[in-house]
Formats: C-alpha cells, sequence, structure tokens
C-alpha cells in the first residue's frame, strides 16, 4: 500500500511513500539518508482518516529504501496484521 509518509528526524523533514506497512513497522521509499538505529518520527497518511504518528527505528537499509520497527502496534483498517503478532 503505497501512503505518503512524512520522516521527521530533529528539526529535519523527508517525504517519502510506503513500500509495505504492517502493525509493527514499514518499509519506506525516502531520499533520506540515515543509519541503522536512528530514532524518528513517522506520520504515515492513509487514503482516509487522520495521519498515524508512531515513533520508529530505523531497523534496515536496502536499495528500495528503509525499513521501520514501530515503537509500540499501529492498528488501523488497512494494515495487514502480522501471522503471530496477536
Amino acid at each position: 500500500m503505497a501512503w505518503p509518509v512524512l520522516v521527521k528526524v530533529g528539526t529535519n523533514r523527508y517525504l517519502g511513500v510506503s513500500l509495505d506497512i504492517s502493525t509493527h513497522g514499514a518499509r519506506v521509499k525516502t531520499k533520506a539518508r540515515l543509519k541503522t538505529g536512528t530514532t524518528v518520527q513517522l506520520e504515515l497518511m492513509p487514503p482516509e482518516g487522520p495521519p498515524l504518528r508512531v515513533g520508529a527505528l530505523v531497523w534496515r537499509i536496502d536499495a528500495e529504501g528503509l525499513a521501520f520497527l514501530f515503537e509500540q502496534e499501529v492498528l488501523h483498517p488497512r494494515i495487514r496484521v502480522v501471522k503471530g503478532s496477536r
């Protein structure tokens, strides 16, 4: 699901788009150059309803983007539940 994402790191803001979102994390394509372990605030913007704001950690970096691990579980009707997470 491709949702717009705002990645906040201190006073810096980076726009991106989600490649995949689950209740525990997201993969985001962005031009942000962050290191594994960086703490960020994400603002995920679903097609309907208010933005979802969550603290996250850069978990992995690959050619397609950044993988973030959420600080807490995020529930939304359009976000897939990872098997075994509930």
